[in-house]
């Protein structure tokens, strides 16, 4: 059983490499049609809005950290899905200033049971990321 849920844990991350990967291309995809319609040559290579896009991404990554969150089943999974949706939502739907302010609001108040009801070290995942 152990076994499983060490492989479940490898892809679930696997497959959040892969959307950052398919995001950051997108990216760049939509970089490159903002630089020609700046200079007169519209094109369209992606049909899709952004927002839209970035919806759908949202919404993998979302499922990501729910079925994460199934594997582990510890407080910290279920702040990091609350963290995901929330942002989810500040960044799709953003239709009201009071709205982003309640967002930024419960983000923070996430960061902190995080770090001080879950005692998990916020800079942790930074220096990770640095080591890279």
């Amino acid at each position: 059983m152990k076994k499983w849920i060490i492989y479940l844990e490898k892809v679930a991350k696997a497959i959040e490499i892969v959307i950052a990967l398919v995001l950051l291309v997108i990216v760049v995809i939509k970089i490159i049609e903002v630089s020609f319609d700046l200079t007169g040559f519209p094109v369209g290579i992606l049909t899709m809005e952004f927002a839209g896009i970035l919806s759908v991404t949202l919404n993998l990554v979302i499922g990501v950290e729910f079925t994460k969150m199934l594997i582990k089943h510890t407080p910290e999974s279920v702040v990091d899905v609350l963290l995901f949706a929330i942002a989810r939502q500040m960044v799709v739907y953003h239709e009201r200033t009071l709205d982003l302010l309640i967002g930024v609001l419960a983000i923070a108040g996430l960061f902190a049971i995080k770090k001080v009801l879950l005692g998990v070290n916020l800079l942790s995942s930074w220096k990770d990321i640095q080591d890279i």
